[in-house]
């Protein structure tokens, strides 16, 4: 069934039935006089009918409809509740009757039944006929011949319809105005193939139904369509109904009869079929000659390939215009130029960001382009190197841009032209600058908090004492005291400027090389260690008392036999140790902290390794993480912007430190060239 009917009011019915009938021509009426006006016009296959209670009028309808069509299939959609029992009798001239509500699975079946017989009903009248089915052609009457004016004629109108330019319809147009003025046809028809070639739909006619040229459709897959692009030749009535035991030739026929065509022919363009034309009955009822049918086939065919071109330039053009679009609205500058090095391409915002106009720049050589855009296109077009994402600046503006360059390749081995992609990082420099300026400003605040809070105790101390000296500084005791506890609140605050002087300067060192393992035990002296017992390892062990946490230390040093020298300031490199130790010594809960310091050097490597570790210091893994990072550091404590300080001298010193941790151990790594004996 290649033809459908449906006569119902309901929307949401239609569009029901409409998804089932996909495939097919469909046609739609509302009432029963707008199904019997399409009949009377076109010959379906199939009419689906919604009948409401009562049915009274039911009989009517069909019988007229049986009359206009009598070979189309009818299906009855009933209502839900059971009618009169005359009703019964009423619905035995309907084929197939389905009652409400009914599901997607219901009509498919019901369809289903109805297209089995169709064709059924098909074949008997196949099988009934008295034509010939040797598949012989049945010659052409003698028509009229073509003369010489009236050719010249239909040459003059098809040049028009060249001319017309790139206007499809107004080409079809005029290709029909040329095909009745040579042959007279009382109907003619042009169906062009959709986009993806899978639907035939009339695109251009001359004396069709309104309705007919709406929904009519033929499938590329089937009938008419498949059977001109497989044999590539024109069709005739004749030739189909020779054959009405083919059911190809049966859904052939039943397409002509639907587009009311006798011959149709068809539009081939480098082995695709384009187009068909379609030809009705001759006004004067006379046959086409075999002159006029090829002199139609030969204009098909030139036509054909027009068509394909038309279409070709409107996709491409689309195309262009759809690139250019996305071009006018993207964020970004976008530059090209050819391999003539003029510029070919300069979108909407790659003006607003350069400040020129897109007419005095397209065409000109790209020397017009500001500096160095234009040096980095010549070098991306001669080289064939792309640019990802490089900063630059212009030298007019000093406007600070992004930029990435490919080159335009094809087959050729030489690139066909080059484009630019830019963006203005003006406003991300301004933003990253008010970022910069509000992160200081949060360091400030809160090294400010730090120091506030960490010399209050020490100058409270300091207060206290100073108040009572005057009046007890006779007492001895009061003196040793006031030494002892003033005296260290001080060295605390030196060490708190030592930190922050190192944390924001880079000061000056003075190089010298000195003994590494001279140098490691110097600082621990200056931090109060004293010497032990020695060690069953060879270890020398020593003991320490840090006077602001309280916390007894013991210290295991290890080391190789041998200097190792190091090109070093032995200050600053003896305070980044001492920072070490004290920070590993503070993070130790409880009142005892065991720290191990090793140093040692393979022999053939240029650098000496020293590792301060401890397995009593407690240290978490996201704050390892940020142990260097003086921002997120000076958060929690003041004292713990030592490891930052420590890696600033030893980085300064030409060395490297790492924070590592693994087996319940924390262990700081700092790495130093070795001076060469």
């Amino acid at each position: 069934m290649r033809t459908a009917l449906i006569v119902t009011g309901d929307e949401g019915l239609r569009s029901r039935l409409l998804r089932a009938l996909a495939d097919r021509s469909v046609f739609s009426a509302v009432s029963d006089e707008d199904a019997l006006k399409t009949l009377r016009l076109t010959d379906v296959d199939l009419i689906i009918k919604d009948a409401g209670a009562p049915l009274r009028d039911l009989p009517v309808f069909l019988g007229r409809a049986r009359q206009l069509s009598p070979s189309a299939v009818v299906i009855c959609l009933l209502p839900a509740e059971n009618g009169l029992p005359e009703d019964e009798d009423t619905l035995e001239t309907a084929d197939f009757v389905l009652r409400r509500p009914f599901s997607s699975r219901e009509i498919a079946t019901v369809l289903r039944q109805a297209e089995d017989k169709q064709c059924l009903m098909a074949e008997v009248s196949a099988l009934r006929s008295n034509r010939p089915t040797n598949g012989a052609h049945v010659e052409d009457a003698a028509g009229p011949e073509v003369s010489p004016q009236a050719l010249a004629q239909v040459v003059k109108e098809f040049a028009k319809a060249l001319a017309a330019g790139f206007d499809l319809p107004r080409v079809l147009d005029l290709f029909l105005d040329a095909v009745s003025e040579m042959v007279r046809p009382s109907r003619c028809a042009l169906l062009l193939a959709d986009p993806e070639g899978s639907i035939y739909s009339i695109r251009a006619h001359r004396g069709l139904a309104p309705h007919l040229v709406e929904a009519a459709t033929l499938s590329a897959d089937s009938g008419l369509p498949l059977w001109l692009a497989t044999q590539g030749r024109l069709i005739q009535i004749d030739e189909v109904q020779a054959r009405p035991q083919d059911p190809a030739a049966r859904e052939i026929g039943r397409e002509l009869a639907l587009l009311q065509a006798t011959v149709a022919i068809p539009f081939t363009a480098h082995g695709e079929l384009v187009a068909i034309l379609t030809l009705g009955q001759r006004i004067t009822g006379l046959p086409y000659s075999h002159r006029e049918t090829e002199i139609l086939f030969n204009l098909a065919t030139h036509l054909a390939t027009a068509i394909r071109d038309i279409r070709l330039h409107h996709q491409l053009e689309y195309q262009k215009e759809y690139t250019e679009r996305i071009l006018a609205h993207m964020s970004n500058g976008v530059i090209t130029i050819d391999r003539a090095e003029r510029v070919t391409l300069l979108n909407r915002r790659a003006a607003e960001i350069l400040g020129l106009r897109a007419h005095d720049i397209l065409g000109k050589d790209l020397r017009a382009l500001p500096s160095p855009l234009g040096d980095l296109l010549y070098e991306t077009l001669v080289r064939g190197k792309s640019v990802h994402r490089a900063e630059v600046q212009l030298a007019l503006g000093k406007l600070p841009l992004e930029v990435s360059t490919y080159p335009v390749t094809a087959d050729e081995p030489t690139p066909l032209g080059a484009v630019i992609v830019f963006e203005d990082l003006s406003a991300v420099k301004e933003l990253a600058a008010e970022k910069r300026q509000a992160e200081q400003f949060q360091l400030l605040t809160r090294v400010i908090a730090r120091i506030a809070d960490e010399i209050k105790n020490p100058l409270v101390s300091i207060n206290t004492f100073m108040e009572l000296l005057e009046e007890r500084y006779e007492d001895a005791d009061f003196r040793h005291h006031f030494s002892t506890v003033v005296g260290r609140d001080v060295r605390r605050l030196v060490q708190i400027f030592e930190k922050l002087a190192a944390l924001v300067s880079e000061g000056q060192f003075n190089f010298e090389i000195v003994d590494l393992r001279g140098l490691v035990d110097d600082c621990l002296v200056g931090i109060g260690a004293r010497s032990g017992a020695e060690g069953g390892d060879g270890a020398r062990l020593l003991h320490a008392h840090d006077e602001a946490s309280g916390k007894r230390v013991s210290v295991s040093v290890y080391h190789e036999v041998g200097p190792f020298p190091v090109k070093a300031d032995p200050v600053q490199l003896k305070k980044a140790i001492a920072y070490l130790v004290w920070y590993l010594m503070r993070q130790t809960p409880g009142d005892e902290a065991r720290l191990s310091v090793s140093i040692d050097h393979k022999a053939g490597e240029e650098t000496i390794r020293l590792i301060i570790a401890s397995r009593t210091a407690e240290v978490g893994v996201e704050e390892l993480q940020r142990i260097f990072d003086p921002m997120k550091v000076v958060q929690e404590s003041l004292i713990d912007v030592g490891p930052c300080v420590s890696q600033r001298i030893i980085e300064a010193l030409g060395g490297k430190l790492e924070a590592r941790q693994g087996r319940g151990e924390t262990s700081f790594v700092t790495t130093l060239p070795v001076v060469p004996a």
